[in-house]
């Protein structure tokens, strides 16, 4: 009883699916549209125009396919899967771009199999028109196009989110339901008008592909904002590093952690020489190059265990985990031996360089001490060191900055 009454929700009229299809990705279109009309601040407009162009060239071949017998053939067969064809490639490379792939490869497969299945499909249909070859064509060829930002999600991205992994594994189960009728094409005469179990099936599943690729496409674009929000809140725009909200955030957590365990901690604060002079000599673009330059350094040098930010204008903080005073000394001359080697070969002085300036603080921190002080006294360090001649790290002892 329950397979018939399953049987009987499976076994829909294919031309009722196809309209479904025709209204259901138009309806996506809209949404789409409107979602992109109504964010003024929309970041990637070139992905919504991809994704919307994949819907709304799907809705159209549905459209030909439906009127099959009514448009001519060359219009309703060969224009129409065409179409069919191309908003799958778009709807498979928004998937990619939504994923971040930035390998060119991927993209190159894509249109390369595209290529190949509208030269196979319409060469077929001028040479040997034959419904059921046609069919297998288009279906292995669909099916192979959708696949590939599946494998991307499932078998190749590392460190990707559950969500992700749980949409690829829904992707490769619509699209798997593509082979049963190209299989049973294969070895039976059918052709598109035939209401045979197999074609329910495939076209329920582009129906639930169709619902669920737009979901999962809404649902991947606001895990994006919700990232790009979290970072610029928490990231410094120019350097990519850590804000002071940020920091601070991270920098107690690690300063409780030492003060329990009884670990020492440094800190150091960091300043570029002259910054003002850089800046109205070279220009304010040019300063931050220096700034990025100097990000760049302190990311290469420092231990994954180690925090830093950029502290405001040219100065940066950073605080050194497990490490006394004595161990410092190898950090800070190593950052300071790559700023010293740093070139730019865009400055119009072929001979410009800039130095830095860091003042040091560090011990067990006590019960009562809390990291603002740290930072304070290496702050002190800092200003003792710009006074001595600059180019040179000093640090703060309690007896004085020597």
């Amino acid at each position: 009883m329950f397979l018939d009454m399953l049987y009987a929700l499976l076994n829909v009229e294919v031309r009722t699916l196809i309209a479904v299809l025709f209204w259901g990705n138009l309806i996506s279109v809209l949404l789409i549209l409107s979602y992109k009309f109504f964010s003024p601040d929309l970041q990637d407009r070139f992905l919504f125009s991809c994704y919307s162009v994949a819907k709304f060239l799907q809705a159209m071949a549905y459209f030909f396919l439906f009127f099959r017998g009514v448009l001519p053939d060359i219009v309703s067969v060969n224009f129409g899967n065409t179409l069919l064809m191309m908003g799958f490639c778009l709807e498979a490379m928004s998937m990619l771009i939504i994923l971040q792939v930035r390998e060119r490869a991927p993209y190159l497969l894509l249109l390369a199999i595209l290529g190949i299945a509208l030269l196979l499909f319409n060469g077929i249909e001028f040479f040997y028109p034959v419904s059921s070859i046609r069919i297998v064509s288009a279906s292995f060829s669909v099916f192979l196009i959708m696949i590939i930002p599946n494998v991307k999600i499932l078998m190749t991205k590392k460190n990707i989110g559950m969500l992700k992994r749980v949409i690829g594994g829904f992707y490769l189960v619509f699209s798997s339901l593509l082979i049963p009728r190209a299989v049973y094409a294969l070895f039976h005469d059918i052709s598109l008008s035939t209401n045979a179990f197999v074609q329910s099936l495939t076209f329920i599943s582009l129906v639930l592909l169709m619902v669920f690729g737009l979901s999962a496409y809404l649902l991947l674009m606001k895990e994006n904002a919700d990232k790009l929000i979290y970072a610029m809140a928490n990231m410094d725009y120019l350097t990519q590093l850590p804000n002071r909200h940020k920091f601070f955030e991270s920098a107690r957590r690690l300063f409780d952690q030492n003060q329990r365990g009884g670990t020492p901690l440094c800190v150091l604060f960091l300043d570029i020489d002259h910054f003002k002079r850089i800046n109205d000599r070279y220009g304010h673009p040019f300063g931050d190059k220096v700034l990025i330059t100097l990000a760049d350094i302190l990311r290469k040098n420092l231990r994954s265990s180690d925090l830093f930010c950029r502290y405001g204008g040219e100065e940066f903080v950073l605080v050194l985990h497990n490490t006394n005073m004595e161990n410092t000394a190898p950090v800070t001359a190593r950052i300071m031996n790559e700023v010293a080697k740093a070139r730019f070969p865009q400055c119009q002085d072929a001979d410009f360089g800039f130095t830095v300036s860091i003042g040091v603080y560090g011990g067990f921190p006590g019960q009562k001490d809390v990291l603002e002080d740290f930072i304070e006294k290496a702050d002190k360090a800092l200003y003792n060191a710009k006074h001595s001649g600059r180019n040179k790290a000093m640090a703060y002892t309690e007896s004085g900055i020597g």
